[in-house]
């Protein structure tokens, strides 16, 4: 059966929308006024035909700025870090067909980080869409969206009536930053953003956030209980703690209990890294004393943690063998399918649940006195097993450029973008952190290549007064090298340090340990990265020995503008100590697979 000429030119973005009167507005130009109302600065986008309408009604309607890197996954990676850094929705949009489905990964990102983002999505026309029909595709550029995103998103949305609009984009928001925060998609067929209805004024209804839970006073009790029994207590804290702004809490919860804090890659920061309670990362790229702290603990104390794999070990019931585990997380389900066993759940805001307990630990409290030989255990631990270089060769050290850099930015607002490879374990091991100052973004749930470059974008454009630093590797660099056009054409003041020993290294090791070869990850032909930065109009140096890094690394990062700084590490440095599958953490590996 053909279609209709009115169904055709639904999906058909070269149509020109019919003038409107006065009294009558386009759905696009709703979704702009929603964007208005719901106090939206930047929209993140790679322009398509479907989302054309959108983009216009943007510019015609609003003052809202439109950034629109090089690729969908640029756009969406750059939306996240903005995202994170304001503590509210960013907007993502993307055209149909291959536009949403190279946005699938930043969505899946949002989701597993806990993001909170509204995604819109261009989509044929109504008459156009396949729906139910046994056929693979109806219009041009078509994918069921809706499918595709729901079990990576909190909500999937299809319009079809322009009226909607209004509830529906006010629904979207509201979702994406309720509860534990995420990804919306919205799906915008072509006739929907250009069909023309009354122009009433919108008054949306007031949508309360629903009350964080907060923990039973019987389940305090007994934690607080627990912790002034302990002489050899814990705390390992996720990002549900960085998220909550419980940070603050934490820190008086530790310092007057003295319990030392582990944390996961999300909740670095948590604790200051040079506090003397702080233990840094935690897991099987952890340091080993921090993962001896916990595997030899009494009182196990998870705040805003997902206590996965990463985090424990594959052996998740020998994660704290001898200790009471207690729990708490915002999601009920996290708690109810919690990997490691637990002795104590509690279902409650991180910083609502800390500040009552802080409250029943006011009396005077012993724990500092209690636990000092337990910090001279973990401080004999730390001195013995240092996170330190062991110098074999004369090459340069990743952790020598990581360091160099880390004392160059001194005390001012950093944010720290990374990729995943080594080079993100290296940068928590010897970069410090201190929530909200120095801040770490990156791909820790979905561990996506690729993050880096576009995350540092959308960091710069959040905060324009920090220092952004992007350590990268050059396996995951060249996932978004286009990107470097942004940051260029936008003057966007950030510095990239590439990490390169010519592999794909992290999973290069895993398989020389496993397989004793690396025939898809070692011995990579690298490009000169210096020389494409400065194809793209950044300012570039290289940097191969430890004492051209002393001098380089610190110059370049005090120019103006953005740099890009190219270091040739030695290929055969590996991530050491790593925990392996099958062994508890303590009993880690320091041998190299070399």
């Amino acid at each position: 059966m053909e279609k209709s000429v009115a169904s055709v030119s639904e999906s058909m973005p070269v149509v020109t929308t019919p003038p409107q009167t006065a009294a009558a507005i386009s759905g696009a130009e709703q979704i702009a006024l929603s964007f208005v109302r719901h106090a939206v600065t930047h929209v993140y986008l790679f322009p398509g035909g479907t989302i054309a309408p959108i983009i216009d009604a943007i510019e015609m309607r609003t003052r809202i700025e439109i950034i629109c890197p090089r690729t969908e996954q640029g756009a969406g990676f750059a939306a996240l870090a903005h995202a994170r850094l304001s503590g509210k929705p960013a907007v993502l949009m993307v055209t149909s067909g291959p536009g949403v489905t190279n946005a699938v990964t930043p969505i899946a990102d949002a989701y597993y980080d806990n993001v909170p983002m509204v995604v819109l999505t261009g989509q044929v026309g109504t008459a156009d869409m396949r729906r139910s029909m046994p056929v693979k595709q109806r219009g041009f550029q078509e994918v069921d969206t809706i499918d595709l995103v729901k079990p990576i998103t909190k909500a999937a949305l299809l319009v079809e009536d322009a009226r909607d609009l209004p509830d529906i984009m006010d629904r979207a928001f509201f979702l994406a930053q309720s509860g534990r925060q995420g990804p919306v998609v919205v799906d915008l067929p072509m006739n929907v953003q250009r069909a023309s209805m009354a122009a009433d004024d919108y008054a949306p209804p007031r949508k309360p956030f629903d009350a964080a839970p907060k923990a039973s006073d019987e389940a305090l009790l007994r934690l607080a209980h627990w912790i002034e029994s302990a002489s050899r207590p814990v705390i390992l804290a996720g990002g549900g703690v960085l998220a909550a702004g419980a940070h603050g809490a934490l820190r008086r919860l530790a310092e007057q209990c003295g319990i030392p804090v582990a944390m996961s890659l999300p909740g670095l920061g948590a604790m200051p890294s040079s506090s003397p309670l702080s233990l840094g990362l935690c897991g099987y790229a952890g340091g080993q004393h921090t993962n001896l702290a916990i595997y030899n603990s009494d009182l196990l104390l998870a705040i805003g943690t997902t206590l996965h794999v990463r985090q424990t070990g594959s052996l998740a019931d020998r994660t704290a063998p001898r200790a009471k585990i207690a729990r708490i997380d915002l999601d009920r389900n996290e708690l109810a399918h919690s990997r490691v066993p637990l002795d104590l759940a509690i279902h409650a805001d991180a910083k609502t649940a800390l500040g009552a307990l802080n409250d029943l630990l006011k009396r005077p409290a012993t724990g500092s006195v209690r636990t000092q030989s337990w910090l001279a255990a973990i401080e004999a631990w730390r001195a013995r097993f240092p996170l330190s270089v062991k110098r074999r060769t004369t090459r340069l050290k990743p952790q020598e450029v990581i360091a160099i850099a880390d004392r160059a930015v001194g005390g001012k607002e950093i944010i720290v973008t990374t990729g995943v490879g080594q080079h993100q374990i290296w940068v928590p091991r010897h970069f410090a952190f201190d929530y909200p100052s120095r801040q770490l973004l990156t791909s820790s749930g979905h561990g996506t290549m690729g993050y880096d470059l576009p995350a540092a974008i959308g960091a710069k454009i959040a905060r324009p007064k920090a220092t952004v630093l992007c350590f990268v590797g050059d396996g995951s660099l060249q996932m978004n090298l286009q990107e470097l056009a942004v940051i260029a054409e936008r003057k966007l003041d950030i510095k990239i340090i590439v990490l390169d020993n010519q592999a794909l290294s992290i999973v290069a090791q895993f398989q020389r340990q496993n397989w004793n070869s690396h025939p898809t990850t070692g011995d990579k032909r690298n490009p000169d990265f210096a020389r494409i930065a400065r194809a793209y109009g950044i300012r570039s140096v290289t940097v191969a020995t430890a004492a051209s890094a002393r001098k380089l690394i610190p110059a370049a990062l005090k120019r103006r503008g953005p740099v890009l700084i190219h270091c040739r590490i030695d290929p055969k440095e590996e991530l050491l100590p790593m925990l392996l599958g099958g062994h508890t953490l303590d009993d880690m590996s320091f041998e190299t697979s070399f």
